[in-house]
Order: structure tokens, then C-alpha cells, then sequence
């Protein structure tokens, strides 16, 4: 015989945390006719973007926390031959894991399928996932200490975004974008730090990862802020991203990735401006600096699409690229922001017909609301011209 036992509703869900986000999200792009095929872009026609993610968190044991994710995701397209409608979509399981925490030696493993949250992955709602384990140590004070193992990766979520995944094809091998016959584990590490110092905050870090058959990936990111003169708010961050490809792929068509990122911002009144540049990327062969999308980066990048463009993408490219930028906004009553940003630069390659050289710029507006800690609004125009298109003697623009 066996007996079932009713649990009332407030003793089950008492431990149980919810959390997620809703967005909505409209988007059109254009192109002129001498504008490089690239799907990276937005290429949307009057989309209707909608994106949900529900998390639970529950306490099941001493010590011991379930969590799983349910993702949303589907667009509702405008007008063209790609006209896509996605209204009955459902959910599905995208994150399920597991979490012991043993407080007396201030250490978590976690186990199960998760965000990366490395630094050559997307941080945001939409980055990396893969089944693995991750150990976080924070018994020294300011220093967290974390290793990690990962052997199966969703790399149909990401489509292009994933390192190898470019759909974007070529005629020529040796200028096509960074191409992976196969992939293996990954296995890596980090030290990230946050202390005072000389009467500002340091936070550096360093990462190390192997990829089985891809590359050994290291990188160095440190940010120092303070206050200077009267209440002027002063940040300096820069970091460098750099890899030792695998011996297969150390052949005519792929090479070691190299970044150089700096920017310097400050915060006045309202006021806030930043100046940056980078350098990063090979002439003659494909190489890349992060593993997915952009990375976990943004703070050292401006724009929204040049990064996307033939030549300059971060996730595997053909083309050596050195950019500078300005950004600069105001915010009204600690809600409203109204900014700009300015990106200026190249991408050189080994021929003066290769799709994706050239002079590139792009200009941004940008308007952010902040409603409430809760609820945001923001919205963006994007203008990027390249010196050379399709036909590489006239300029293309996209917006």
C-alpha cells in the first residue's frame, strides 16, 4: 500500500525565486545595392521580435538548488520574401542545473546545462549555452576564482554567432571567415578581482581556456575607477584577447587571434563621454578573438553593427582592423538618456578586391528611458557606410 500526501501551496513554493524578463523588440534595416551580403546585419524587414525568460530557483536540500530557465523566442516578420510568422512558438527548457554550496570553504559547483558567462561569450540574455560544470571559490577577500568544464554546446540558439557557425559563405578559402571541421571540449578558468585602491576601485581579471581542436584562449581585462577634481567620475578600462590556434587549423587559411582594446570615460552632472580604439585581426588569414558573438566586451566597443561587418567580425574574419571611437550623452532626472556614438575606421586585407577592405564608419543615436528598476525603453538609428562594396570603387550604406 502506498499513501499520498497533499503539500499546501505556501510550504511548496515558499523557497521557490522567480525571476526573468519580457522584450519586445521592432526591427527594420535597409541596404543599397552595392552593399555587401551580410546576413550579420540587421536585415530585418519590420520585425516583430518578442523574447521571454522565466527562471525558478528552488531550495531542495541542505545546501543544494534547483534552477531551470523557460525561454521564449520568435519574431513575427513584416513584409518580403522573408516574411516569417512565429505566433505559435512555445517554450522550452533552455537552462537546468544544479548547485551545491559548501559556506564553510566559500565554494559552489555547478552542474547541468547553463550560460557560459566567460569572457569570450555573450553575458546577456541570450548568450552561450552548454552542459558542463563550474566551480566558484570566494574564500579570499576581493578575488573570485572560478574553473570550469563544458562538453556539449547549443549552438542552434546562436546560428552565426558561434565561432565556426559563419553563414556566410566565399568562393576563395583564404578569404572566407574562420571555418571549424570539428570541436571538442572546453576547459578553463579565471581570477577575477575587485579591490580599493589608491582611493578607486580595481577590477582586473584574467582568463584561460583550451577548446579541443580549436585554440588555447587567454585573456586580460583590468578597469580602474575613481573620483577626480570636483565629483568628475573617471574610468579607464583595457584588456587584450589573444589565442594559439590549434596545429590543424594552423594551415593557409587560419592564424592566431590578437585584441588591443582601451577607453577612457568620464561622468559629469548628467553628462557622460568616452574615447576608445582597438586593433585586432590578420590581412591574410581568418582568425578570431572570441568564441561567441561579441564576447563579454561591450564595455571596450561603441556602435551596433559595424562589429558585424565583412572583415571586422569579432567571432572569426578575415581583415587586420583598427577603429576609434566617441560616444557622448545626457541623462534628465536619472531616467532619460540622450546619447550618440561615433565609430571611425578600416579593415585592411591582402587584396585590394577583397570584399570587406576599406574605410568603414557608423553613427548612432540612441534614447534610453528608464521608467522604473523594472521597466525600460530604448530605441537606436544606426547609419554604416563602407568605402567599399560590392563593387569595390563605390561606398555602400546600411541603416
Amino acid at each position: 500500500f502506498s499513501a499520498a500526501n497533499a503539500t499546501p501551496l505556501e510550504e511548496a513554493i515558499k523557497d521557490v525565486d522567480v525571476s526573468g524578463v519580457l522584450r519586445y523588440r521592432y526591427d527594420t534595416g535597409n541596404f543599397d545595392k552595392n552593399f555587401i551580403n551580410n546576413s550579420n546585419l540587421n536585415n530585418s524587414k519590420q520585425d516583430h521580435k518578442y523574447r521571454a525568460q522565466v527562471n525558478f530557483s528552488a531550495a531542495i536540500a541542505d545546501n543544494f538548488k534547483a534552477f531551470v530557465q523557460f525561454d521564449y523566442n520568435a519574431a513575427d516578420g513584416g513584409y518580403g520574401a522573408n516574411e516569417i510568422k512565429n505566433d505559435q512558438k512555445g517554450l522550452f527548457v533552455r537552462q537546468l542545473y544544479l548547485t551545491y554550496t559548501n559556506e564553510d570553504v566559500a565554494t559552489s559547483v555547478i552542474a547541468g546545462k547553463q550560460q557560459l558567462n566567460t569572457i569570450w561569450t555573450d553575458n546577456g540574455i541570450d548568450g552561450l549555452v552548454g552542459t558542463g560544470v563550474k566551480v566558484i571559490n570566494n574564500s579570499i577577500d576581493g578575488l573570485t576564482l572560478a574553473a570550469f568544464a563544458v562538453d556539449s554546446f547549443m549552438a542552434a540558439e546562436q546560428g552565426a554567432d558561434l565561432l565556426g557557425h559563419s553563414n556566410i559563405s566565399s568562393a576563395k578559402p583564404n578569404i572566407a571567415p574562420f571555418k571549424l571541421d570539428s570541436i571538442g571540449n572546453l576547459y578553463g578558468g579565471a581570477a577575477v578581482g575587485s579591490y580599493e585602491f589608491l582611493g578607486g576601485q580595481f577590477n582586473p581579471q584574467l582568463w584561460l581556456a583550451y577548446w579541443d581542436q580549436v585554440a588555447f584562449f587567454y585573456a586580460v581585462d583590468a578597469a580602474y575607477s575613481t573620483t577626480i577634481f570636483d565629483g568628475i567620475n573617471w574610468t579607464l578600462e583595457g584588456a587584450y584577447l589573444g589565442n594559439s590556434i590549434d596545429s590543424e587549423l594552423d594551415d593557409k587559411t587560419h592564424t592566431n587571434g590578437n585584441l588591443f582594446a582601451l577607453r577612457g570615460s568620464v561622468e559629469l552632472n548628467g553628462w557622460d563621454a568616452s574615447l576608445g580604439g582597438l586593433y585586432y585581426g590578420d590581412k591574410e588569414k581568418a582568425s578570431t578573438v572570441v568564441i561567441e558573438d561579441q564576447g563579454n566586451i561591450g564595455s571596450l566597443l561603441a556602435g551596433e553593427e559595424i562589429f558585424y561587418t565583412t572583415g571586422s567580425r569579432l567571432n572569426g574574419d578575415t581583415g587586420r582592423n583598427i577603429f576609434g571611437y566617441v560616444t557622448g550623452g545626457y541623462t534628465f532626472n536619472e531616467t532619460v538618456r540622450v546619447g550618440a556614438d561615433f565609430v571611425y575606421g578600416g579593415t585592411k586585407t591582402e587584396a585590394a578586391n577583397h570584399l570587406g577592405g576599406g574605410k568603414k564608419l557608423e553613427a548612432v543615436a540612441r534614447v534610453d528611458y528608464k521608467y522604473s528598476p523594472k521597466l525600460n525603453f530604448s530605441a537606436f538609428y544606426s547609419y554604416v557606410n563602407l568605402d567599399e562594396g560590392v563593387n569595390t570603387k563605390e561606398s555602400a550604406d546600411h541603416s
